[in-house]
């Protein structure tokens, strides 16, 4: 019998993490739009964190050596488990479109590409099909697409982040520095081995 890919479990364990968070504001707030943006919200910055794990996790072990080995080491479960829980923020977003609270068209227009990346990226992580991409060409797609998603959440983080207040300062400003941070160490990690190369050279 094959043993089950244990990245399954991480992914369902993100996905009830995103459905707790959500079910949670609208057990609180209810479901009208305003309490389903504010899910939204939520649930945005809880797959973000599982994004940047995957995307910076490279260059955290890099800076900090063994102690941040393991989030590198499981950049596929943390890459993935994002997508998974990334599916609830789109159902809210899905569910404000049903009840004709839909967001304006300019947001359908930057966000759906790169949420396309998100999945194009996990389809070509499962293992059948990794396999038909080169190591050139899966570099290419992992790292532009990943940068091209931190891209579109650096958009929103980083929109007017001192303009509405200390409440909006708290809540925006740690992932505003996150999108920051996050292509520096992920530009870390892929320079790292020439950096070494040169070093014992």
């Amino acid at each position: 019998m094959q043993e089950k890919d244990p990245v399954w479990t991480w992914m369902s364990a993100a996905f009830a993490m995103a459905t707790v968070i959500a079910a949670g504001v609208l057990a609180v707030y209810g479901t009208k739009p305003r309490a389903i943006n504010l899910a939204l919200l939520m649930t945005a910055r809880w797959s973000f964190l599982l994004f940047w794990l995957a995307y910076a996790g490279g260059g955290l072990a890099v800076l900090f050596g063994p102690v941040a080995q393991p989030i590198a080491r499981h950049g596929r479960e943390f890459g993935l488990s994002f997508a998974a829980a990334h599916l609830v923020h789109v159902g809210l977003v899905a569910w404000l479109c049903l009840i004709g609270a839909a967001p304006g068209w300019g947001l359908f227009y930057f966000f759906v590409p790169p949420l396309l990346v998100v999945y194009v990226i996990a389809l070509f992580s499962i293992p059948t099909l990794h396999m038909k991409l080169s190591r050139p060409l899966w570099a290419i797609l992992r790292t532009g697409g990943m940068t091209y998603i931190a891209y579109a959440f650096g958009v929103d983080f980083l929109a007017d982040p001192f303009s509405r207040g200390p409440k909006h300062i708290i809540l925006y400003a740690p992932f505003a520095l996150m999108t920051v941070t996050g292509p520096a160490l992920h530009l870390l990690w892929l320079v790292s081995p020439l950096w070494r190369e040169r070093k014992t050279a």
